[in-house]
């Protein structure tokens, strides 16, 4: 019953990874998501059903379109393959709980959000907003773990007469206002020195999404991932710079070039927060308690 059961959400998964495409390709742009239906983006041709099977017509049409030929990006079944393949992981370590349909919720939207921050650089608050909401009703359907929360409150030393269903509401909203807030106020520090936008404001709704579904704790690993992982691309994108620029002759002018590149280089922090996020999901935990054991010893 398992392998029926994780070959029906593998299915589900692929499906949901074939409409993520649509809101990826069209939100951002301002497109309706239902009207025109599925077309080739070159020639605009419609794609036939039998040609719109996620993965398959992929790997039958070999990446390219049935009417004209044309390349089919090679993000449509990368997207269908990791909304398949996170179902199936939040199926293992949940199971068929409330958190399992919270968490597949949470892996679309990050999913999605991710692509379209990586593509557009925008993060379209037609997923960010409800995901909020969402965050917070599934906080109350489906507790979590409020240890950041009840740690802040045993240290202030309020005595609190919440039930698990409250507190872990009201953990969520606690991450929800401490990460929307920290970020406001990075924006606003670099907003002052540099008289210009440091982060969008697409990157604070994001946070507070991921606050609400992942609750306080989590969020803290969210808070100090992202930003590593942000960095490890700053410094790929440094070494990429870097490199024409000692082959080539005028070596001064060639540094200046890439300084000024990087300082005007935009790096979309949103693909950084959504996969620090989908770490959250399913090795946060572990490693908070990795964390706090090796703190423990010394």
């Amino acid at each position: 019953m398992d392998f029926v059961l994780a070959c029906m959400l593998a299915i589900a998964g692929l499906v949901f990874g074939s409409f993520l495409n649509v809101c990826i390709s069209r939100i951002p742009r301002d497109q309706s998501i239902i009207h025109p239906g599925s077309h080739c983006p070159r020639c605009g041709a419609p794609i036939r059903w039998y040609h719109n099977i996620p993965l398959v017509s992929y790997v039958v049409l070999r990446g390219q379109c049935a009417a004209c030929a044309g390349t089919i990006s090679i993000r449509y079944p990368i997207v269908e393959g990791l909304t398949a393949l996170l179902f199936l992981a939040c199926f293992l370590k949940f199971g068929l709980t409330w958190s399992f349909l919270k968490f597949c919720i949470f892996s679309f939207l990050l999913l999605g959000l991710i692509f379209m921050d990586a593509e557009t650089g925008f993060l379209p608050h037609e997923f960010t907003y409800p995901g909020l909401v969402l965050g917070l009703l599934f906080a109350w359907l489906a507790p979590g773990d409020s240890g950041g929360t009840m740690f802040l409150l045993q240290w202030t030393g309020f005595n609190h007469q919440l039930d698990a269903r409250q507190f872990s509401l009201l953990d969520s909203a606690v991450a929800v206002l401490l990460g929307a807030a920290f970020f406001y106020f990075i924006w606003a520090i670099y907003y002052l020195v540099r008289k210009r936008h440091g982060i969008g404001f697409g990157d604070i709704a994001l946070i507070a999404m991921c606050g609400a579904f992942l609750g306080l704790k989590l969020t803290l690993f969210v808070l100090f991932t992202a930003p590593v992982l942000g960095s490890a691309f700053a410094v790929l994108l440094v070494l990429k710079t870097l490199r024409p620029v000692k082959a080539a002759a005028n070596h001064s002018e060639g540094y200046r070039s890439a300084r000024e590149l990087l300082r005007n280089a935009q790096v979309p922090f949103g693909v950084f927060l959504g996969t620090s996020s989908l770490l959250a999901i399913f090795w946060g935990e572990a490693a908070w308690t990795q964390y706090l054991r090796w703190i423990t010893v010394r």
